[in-house]
């Protein structure tokens, strides 16, 4: 019986002390947190909702390779991405943070150029996840064509200045690309592979190494069999 006592005791201490020190709390505020606006609620909440409504004014290309431009009617700061045309699609070659203001701004970024033709725009995306296109500016390059070689025993494709490239393998699927005037191909599997540069179109291919790791590597040429002729 005074076990079912003592049991009953303790059970009613654990239940009621909780109560008691929250009905403590409750005549304290010192003792109280001040509520605070979580994350992102309120004056936090309230992000800029900036649209790309930019105007381009002037967009030249130099000799040197500075892409410039300059717009007027920005609604906010968005970055300007500036994109150029290699071979058969678009791509990112430089990024630079608009100023965001209505009145005209000049921008200027550096980029490689190819031989020949040329052709930069650039876009600016905003909240909505709309982008906006300057008019494509063409420039023709006098600059010598770029031209590559396979060396070091099949170990690495050197161009004869830098340029932007883009490899595929055998498969169609794009193993390596960026800007430089050397690509380490070591490690490319045996085969065929198709090279975009200097907005060309070539190949190489990559053959069969002993001892690539060594000083002195062997290419495998395979051996072919003529038939005798009749």
């Amino acid at each position: 019986m005074k076990r079912a006592l003592y049991a009953l005791s303790f059970l009613a201490f654990v239940f009621l002390l909780p109560l008691g020190l929250s009905a403590g709390d409750d005549k304290n505020p010192k003792t109280a947190e001040p509520a605070r606006p979580l994350s992102g609620v309120g004056s936090d909440a309230k992000a800029e909702k900036i649209l790309a409504t930019f105007e381009i004014q002037s967009f030249k290309v130099s000799k040197d390779g500075m892409v410039s431009w300059t717009s007027k009617n920005e609604s906010g700061s968005l970055p300007y991405i500036v994109e150029q045309f290699i071979f058969d699609k678009w791509v990112t070659v430089a990024k630079i943070n608009g100023v965001g203001s209505p009145t005209p701004n000049s921008y200027s970024v550096p980029v490689i150029l190819n031989s020949g033709e040329n052709k930069f725009r650039v876009k600016q995306k905003g909240y909505d996840k709309m982008s906006k296109f300057s008019d494509a500016v063409t420039y023709y390059s006098k600059k010598e064509a770029v031209t590559y070689s396979i060396k070091n025993k099949n170990q690495l494709l050197e161009f004869s200045s830098d340029t932007y490239f883009i490899v595929y393998n055998p498969y169609g699927a794009i193993v390596k690309q960026g800007y430089g005037n050397a690509l380490n191909i070591s490690e490319y599997a045996k085969g065929y592979y198709c090279l975009i540069y200097d907005n060309k179109l070539g190949g190489f291919e990559k053959k069969k190494v002993w001892f690539k790791n060594s000083f002195c590597p062997i290419v495998i040429t395979p051996i072919h069999v003529f038939k005798k002729k009749k």
